[in-house]
């Protein structure tokens, strides 16, 4: 079920046209007239919840401003701890019964559909860094997060409930004492709370395991969006699994500053993993999905799709997420193949693929008769490729690499002995290019008296 609300509050949203395949890019316009929320100074004590400092929060206000510091050791008892409480303006209602499943088919209701968006901003002014938790009415935490000294990082949509009371902790990063209390400074900080609401489709945090998943109701195209909002910030997507066999695509837009993973997995395992250098797109292509048996339990009944920031974080720029559900392509790789067991099967023609970094790709030939195989492979930019053929038993039959990006390697005149031929497609240490497909080409002849081919060939790359 995807979460559909209308958004509200005192920015406007400005969408610009995409720009060749890449997203239509959203940024916030704060309004002219709109004035800065009124700084508010910390007090002393409210170092636990029972103390904790009340920011006034309504709809009249939805911004509040904190500067405060953190004592370094030896100026008090231990070290600070600083601990603000908002209540969340609202009716109150108990977003904890989930209301079940119809079928063991269906998607459960969402308790994150009542929620409003919390946005909380952290600036490290000095010190030694921050820890900063978000902790709900039952001083549970939602979310904990570190921020570097002299840095900026927060929580850009965490769902809350109205009429619950929240609290927000900030320490000092732990350093394991490496440094003594003496040579430890005061470490000031400002600290910004928003509260407005969610957009169409946008993802609510805590979604950073299987059972606080988005859940996301997927006919055809389905468009999402979310924040890279902190180092290691995983997102789950929860996704009925199709009726009939499928073919997913995911692509992922890029994010200034963030390096992200792509991964889709079901209750067999991963299916496809796709890894990104910063601020790069990320596609996964032709990741098929079978439907669940009629006896299968609900968990066995969905997929999951992941977006995990690697390195980087960007609490500004919202990610898009899409996922498209169609035929399976049969003039291109399926996956996963990433294995000799999920071996891609092909014969003569030609085939494209993807090589995400650390990605390696396996394909399965099968001829009629004993034949002379030729298999040609044209890489993109950022790819050094290497091939290797395979015998049953993982014999070698072949094998040759290229030196730089964008060439093309031949592997000539193997053959088959009557028997399958498996060819590894794979990548030089730290190479990958998820967005531009390389194409696979093989060519066949019959061998001459049912012999033929070279024995281990291998051809250097031809310059493209």
């Amino acid at each position: 079920m995807l979460l559909a609300l209308v958004a509200a509050g005192s920015c406007r949203r400005k969408h610009f046209p995409p720009r060749g395949d890449a997203a239509a890019v959203v940024v916030v316009v704060p309004h002219k007239d709109a004035a800065g929320p009124p700084q508010v100074a910390e007090r002393e004590p409210n170092d636990d919840p029972q103390q904790a400092q009340v920011l006034d929060i309504g709809a009249d206000r939805p911004v509040s401003s904190i500067e405060g510091s953190l004592s370094a050791p030896g100026k008090g008892k231990g070290k600070d701890v600083d601990v603000f409480k908002i209540l969340v303006p609202g009716v109150r209602q108990d977003p904890t019964k989930v209301v079940p499943a119809l079928d063991a088919g269906a998607q459960p209701y969402d308790p994150r559909a009542l929620a409003r968006r919390m946005t909380l901003e952290i600036a490290s002014l000095a010190g030694d860094g921050l820890s900063v938790q978000l902790i709900d009415e039952a001083l549970k935490s939602v979310e904990t997060i570190s921020i570097q000294s002299g840095g900026v990082g927060g929580m850009p949509n965490m769902a809350v409930s109205p009429g619950y009371a929240y609290y927000i902790r900030i320490k000092p990063a732990g350093r394991g004492g490496k440094k003594p209390a003496a040579e430890q400074a005061d470490s000031p900080y400002k600290l910004t709370v928003r509260l407005g609401d969610f957009e169409v489709a946008d993802e609510r945090e805590p979604d950073d395991t299987k059972e606080t998943a988005i859940p996301v109701a997927l006919v055809g195209t389905t468009e999402l969006a979310g924040y890279h909002g902190w180092w290691h910030d995983d997102d789950f997507y929860r996704v009925p699994l199709p009726e009939l066999v499928s073919a997913l695509d995911v692509d992922l837009d890029a994010v200034d500053g963030v390096a992200a993973s792509l991964q889709v997995f079901d209750a067999s395992g991963r299916l496809a993993l796709a890894r990104g250098r910063r601020a790069e797109r990320l596609a996964l292509r032709n990741v098929i999905l079978h439907p669940a048996p009629a006896t299968a339990d609900p968990v066995s009944r969905v997929f999951y799709v992941v977006v995990r920031s690697e390195s980087g974080h960007n609490i500004d720029r919202r990610y898009v997420l899409r996922l498209a559900l169609g035929a399976p392509k049969t003039n291109g790789e399926i996956e996963p193949n990433d294995t000799l067991e999920t071996a891609t099967p092909v014969r003569d023609g030609t085939f494209t693929g993807y090589l995400p970094i650390g990605d390696v790709d396996y394909f399965r030939y099968e001829g009629e008769g004993q034949r002379d195989v030729t298999f040609e492979v044209s890489f993109p930019s950022r790819v050094r490729g290497r091939l290797t053929a395979l015998r049953p038993g993982n014999l070698p039959a072949g094998s040759a690499g290229s030196r730089k990006a964008r060439q093309t390697i031949v592997l000539p005149g193997i053959a088959t002995q009557g028997q399958p031929l498996c060819l590894c497609v794979s990548q030089g240490s730290r190479d990958g290019n998820s967005n531009d497909a390389y194409s696979l080409t093989i060519t066949s002849v019959p061998s001459p008296n049912g012999k033929g081919g070279t024995e281990n060939p291998a051809s250097p790359p031809v310059p493209r």
